[in-house]
C-alpha cells in the first residue's frame, strides 16, 4: 500500500502535489495524514532535488489555499502549514539530499526548532505567562463541569513551574512532525530506489561529541542563570533532546534486531513508545551516552 502511494507520488508533480494537498486538508479531521502531506514534499525533494521540491510546496499552497476557501472560507491554514510544515521540510530534505548524512539533517531540523524559539521569545515579552494565562482558562472551564484532583494552590504551583517550557515542548513537538514525515519519506524513497537503503541508514545513525558538548553547555547555562533568559536557554535544550532522542530510538532498534529479535518486538517497541512517555526519558539517556559509548558495538 505505502510503496504504491510511493510510487504513485513519483509519477509527476502533479500527483505528488494532488496527494500532499489532499492529505493536508483531510489533515483537519484526521491530524496524522499531515505527516503523509509533508513526506511527499521530503520524497519529490530528496530524489528530485529543489526544483521538483519546490514546485510540489507551492502547488500543495495555492491548492490548499483554494480548497480551503471554498470549504472553510478562509486560506489561513494553507499559509500555516506553508511556513509551519512544508517549507521546513523542504529545507531539512535539501540537507539530507545534498550531505547523504542522516546526522547532519537531524542537527540542521533542531537548529530550525531552536530559531522557532528564539523567533517567540523575541515576538511576545513573557511566553510562559501567556501560556499559564490559556491553561488556567481551560482548567477554570473544567473545573466549573467537574471537580478537579488537586488544590487550587498545587495546580498554581504546577502551572507556574512548567509553563516555563511548554513553548519548547510545543516546538519540539513539531519538529517530531518534521521528523517523522522526513523519515518516511526517505523510507519510501528507499522501497523505490535503494531497497534496504533506509534501514541501513537509520541503524548507524550516530551523533557527533559536539551535540552532546552543546547540550551540557545549555544545561549548564539554564542551571547557572536566573529569570527568562534561562528559561529561553533551557527551552532551546528541549531541542536538542530530540536528538539524542532518536539515537536512543536507532540503539535499541539495532539491539533488539542484532539479537534475533522478531519483527512483532520491533513492533511492540515502536508502539510503547507512541503510548508509554515514561521511556522517552530512558531512550535520551540512551543516545545522549551513545556519542561516547557506542551501544552498538558493545550489544551487537
Amino acid at each position: 500500500m505505502m510503496k504504491a502511494v510511493a510510487t504513485f507520488i513519483m509519477q509527476g508533480g502533479r500527483q505528488a502535489t494532488i496527494v500532499s494537498a489532499t492529505m493536508a486538508i483531510l489533515s483537519l479531521l484526521m491530524p496524522p495524514l499531515l505527516i503523509i502531506s509533508v513526506a511527499c514534499v521530503c520524497l519529490v525533494t530528496l530524489r528530485n532535488g529543489s526544483a521538483d521540491g519546490l514546485r510540489v510546496v507551492i502547488g500543495s499552497t495555492v491548492a490548499t489555499a483554494l480548497i480551503g476557501y471554498i470549504v472553510l472560507g478562509t486560506s489561513l491554514v494553507s499559509f500555516t502549514y506553508l511556513f509551519i510544515m512544508w517549507l521546513p521540510a523542504f529545507l531539512i530534505s535539501l540537507v539530507l539530499r545534498e550531505t547523504g548524512e542522516l546526522n547532519k539533517a537531524l542537527e540542521f531540523l533542531v537548529i530550525l526548532g531552536m530559531l522557532a524559539v528564539t523567533g517567540l521569545y523575541l515576538t511576545i515579552d513573557n511566553p510562559a505567562q501567556l501560556w499559564a494565562t490559556g491553561i488556567q482558562e481551560v482548567v477554570k472551564a473544567l473545573a466549573e463541569q467537574q471537580e478537579l484532583p488537586v488544590t487550587e494552590a498545587e495546580l498554581e504551583e504546577g502551572l507556574l513551574f512548567w509553563s516555563q517550557y511548554i513553548t519548547g515542548v510545543v516546538v519540539a513537538g513539531t519538529l517530531i512532525s518534521l521528523l517523522m514525515s522526513l523519515l518516511l519519506g526517505r523510507w519510501w524513497q528507499g522501497l523505490l530506489f535503494n531497497e534496504g537503503g533506509f534501514d541501513k541508514e537509520f541503524s548507524h545513525l550516530r551523533l557527533l561529541p559536539r551535540d552532546g558538548l552543546v547540550f551540557a553547555i545549555l544545561v549548564v547555562l539554564g542551571v547557572l542563570l536566573d529569570g527568562q533568559f534561562a528559561e529561553y536557554i533551557l527551552n532551546l535544550d528541549i531541542q536538542v533532546l530530540l536528538l539524542f532522542f532518536i539515537v536512543g530510538v536507532s540503539v535499541v532498534h539495532v539491539v533488539i534486531k542484532g539479537r534475533g529479535g522478531s519483527r512483532y518486538l520491533l513492533f511492540v517497541f515502536y508502539m510503547a513508545i507512541f503510548f508509554v512517555p515514561h521511556l522517552i526519558l530512558p531512550l535520551v539517556l540512551i543516545g545522549l551516552s551513545d556519542v561516547w559509548m557506542d551501544w552498538r558495538q558493545r550489544f551487537v
